[in-house]
């Protein structure tokens, strides 16, 4: 089975009425051009500093204007990433799946909270403004599972690893990386998880500049041998790829790397310190 993914590259700011008649304009073109999913960067309908006052329900008005784009539309629509408003605690930095009947498909919580100290450097806490969610996600559709990770997960291998084992043939990730570590790590990564899971990686960043860095864009889909078969450069735009099912089976046979996984030894050593 084939299907053609569709990853929309933004800018985004802090007018979230703004963000969305751009994202509604991505929509409608990829369902123009055939695509069959779209999905967008981490942060794609407020991207600013008061991500808790600016925090909203699920399901609620922002939800609801996912739903309805992807009913109007015909397509499933991964929203890149939402402020969940939570009771009694900070926000979650919350990833839904939109199916084309306009149903919420799935919703993923970011896990790993980007907590950093640096001496004599600026560090930045997460943590203190986002909960972390507790549960790995993956997403049943006409087209196979797919996974939901966003931005600082892509460096946690064990998340793509399970992912892969419960049948995730596409890992979508939403993502803000900065320039810095961008082009240093970004492309290595999204490669590497491709490799190793022998599976698609989609994964929709944001570009533009933002005060004190600029985001690194590069939004790319790599296939399941690790060759990157679509690239955005630094400025806004839409890319296409088609998703091949054929083509994991025979990588995998190729490559059987996950039939050859030794959780049995892994499991003894896992929880153990360097010490």
């Amino acid at each position: 089975m084939k299907y053609k993914v569709a990853v929309a590259q933004m800018d985004s700011g802090e007018d979230t009425e703004e963000n969305q008649l751009k994202m509604e304009r991505y929509m409608k073109k990829a369902a123009g051009n055939g695509a069959d999913l779209i999905i967008f960067p981490e942060h794609a309908e407020y991207l600013g500093m008061d991500y808790d006052n600016h925090a909203s329900p699920v399901p609620g008005e922002i939800t609801d204007f996912y739903a309805s784009c992807a009913e109007r539309y015909g397509l499933y629509v991964h929203c890149g990433t939402l402020t969940e408003k939570r009771e009694g605690g900070k926000p979650y930095n919350t990833s839904i799946l939109f199916s084309p009947e306009g149903k919420m498909v799935s919703c993923y919580r970011k896990l790993h909270m980007f907590d950093v100290e640096i001496t004599d450097g600026p560090g930045y806490m997460e943590s203190e403004e986002v909960s972390p969610g507790n549960d790995i996600v993956v997403c049943d559709t006409e087209f196979g599972r797919i996974g939901l990770a966003v931005c600082y997960d892509l460096r946690f291998p064990e998340l793509f690893r399970i992912m892969a084992k419960q049948g995730a043939g596409l890992m979508v990730l939403s993502a803000n990386f900065t320039e810095n570590t961008g082009k240093a790590h970004w492309e290595a990564l999204l490669r590497a998880r491709a490799i190793e899971n022998t599976c698609y990686v989609a994964a929709a960043g944001q570009c533009g500049k933002r005060g004190a860095f600029a985001s690194h864009g590069h939004s790319m889909v790599i296939d399941p041998w690790g060759r990157v078969i679509a690239r955005a450069g630094t400025e806004e735009e839409i890319l296409y790829a088609v998703v091949d099912t054929e083509r994991i089976k025979e990588v995998r046979n190729q490559i059987p790397s996950l039939a050859n996984v030794r959780e049995d030894v892994y499991r003894r050593y896992y929880s153990l310190s360097p010490d």
